[in-house]
């Protein structure tokens, strides 16, 4: 079909960019571009079958060069020279197109960093992972948590704290190749994503470091923030992947757990997952579940110790907490006081030693719970 133009409104013409006389003189193909061929074709032969195409969405190339998206449906009729022709309605797809894209950055990106979100990187992952079952290559997940980034925000404020951000965006994406993922999670949490390292995992756990490395020293470069110069840190864990049949939070769920031994390492850090992080962290869960449980069964004891001078003459006697489990027996305060400490039921805890070491009903005991005198 050469589709030459018959007759338009001066909408049309207007979305053309072209005068009455030249569009008349030119053929319908010239206004489509190469890629839209097999599509305009098949939407002919639907024409030829049914007598109605569309609505499709393709684009038009406009006189100036320049592209306009637009929806077209149609059909075909008979003149009254008894010639049939292609009526079609022609939509100018620009304002919608535009709203689409932004609905769909604002769902897949983040607004601070412009980085690929969340939900983008889950979506890159499960590519990533059909890419590595073909080619066998490994990939690796590295989760960057920024040191003392709340320090920050307290100080300084959260507007310093979003320029420390949108910096520690610009230095990540300079670390990695083209093909790789750079992506923010929240708060300061940034994901990377490589993929086609080596087949063989020590080669890819090389390839890795030297990526978290490289990075580790972008990030402790000093920043100007507003003026004011600031120095950060950064801890990293590192996964290795090859067709994970875990799946994206597992393999998130990793590379987190090697994050914090980063932390526990002292900071400024790069720790690759290992399953023994996840059964101490499993353990460490457990031990913190149960302790919270521990005040409301009354498993928690106090013990006293008597204390003596050289001559061994008793000088007073020294309160000390332990906690009788039902199942792991007596764990040892160096177990439980330093979680304590960290998840904040320490406060529970201390409020309840202190009620118990009160004078009650003013006679001097030790109130209703009862003690044990460790004596040598």
């Amino acid at each position: 079909m050469k589709g030459n133009y018959v007759e338009f409104n001066e909408a049309f013409r207007k979305i053309c960019g072209y005068s009455a006389e030249e569009l008349k003189a030119l053929d319908y193909w010239q206004l489509t571009p190469k890629e839209y061929e097999p599509l305009e074709a098949a939407q002919l032969d639907a024409l030829r079958q049914t007598g109605y195409y569309g609505p499709y969405e393709k684009e038009y190339l406009r006189k100036d060069g320049s592209r306009i998206p637009i929806r077209l449906n149609g059909m075909l009729v008979s003149g009254r020279d008894d010639q049939r022709y292609i009526w079609s309605i022609v939509e100018d797809f620009t304002e919608k197109k535009q709203k689409d894209e932004l609905i769909w950055k604002q769902a897949n990106f983040d607004v601070l960093t412009g980085l690929p979100n969340r939900r983008l990187l889950l979506d890159r992952l499960h590519q990533a992972f059909s890419s590595s079952k073909r080619s066998g290559k490994r990939g690796a997940l590295l989760f960057i948590d920024l040191d003392d980034f709340k320090t920050l925000n307290d100080t300084l404020g959260h507007d310093i704290g979003d320029l420390l951000l949108q910096q520690v965006a610009q230095r990540l994406t300079t670390c990695v190749r083209e093909g790789d993922t750079v992506a923010r999670l929240g708060g300061d949490e940034f994901v990377l994503m490589l993929e086609d390292l080596s087949e063989e995992a020590l080669g890819a756990a090389e390839q890795t470091e030297a990526v978290g490395e490289k990075i580790r020293h972008a990030l402790n470069e000093p920043y100007v923030l507003a003026g004011h110069e600031y120095h950060s840190t950064s801890s990293i864990g590192a996964t290795l992947f090859k067709d994970h049949q875990s799946g994206v939070e597992e393999l998130l769920k990793q590379a987190d757990i090697a994050m914090y031994e980063a932390k526990k390492a002292g900071r400024n850090a790069l720790r690759f997952f290992d399953p023994q992080m996840q059964e101490a962290l499993n353990a460490r869960a457990a031990l913190e579940g149960d302790l919270g449980k521990a005040l409301g069964k009354q498993q928690l004891q106090l013990y006293f110790q008597l204390q003596v001078d050289a001559m061994r003459r008793p000088l007073g006697a020294e309160a000390l907490i332990r906690w009788q489990h039902p199942a792991r027996g007596l764990v040892s305060p160096l177990q439980f006081i330093p979680l304590a400490e960290e998840t904040g039921l320490i406060l529970p805890i201390g409020q309840w030693y202190w009620k118990r070491l009160a004078p009650s009903s003013g006679h001097g005991s030790i109130g209703r719970q009862p003690a044990t005198l460790f004596c040598r």
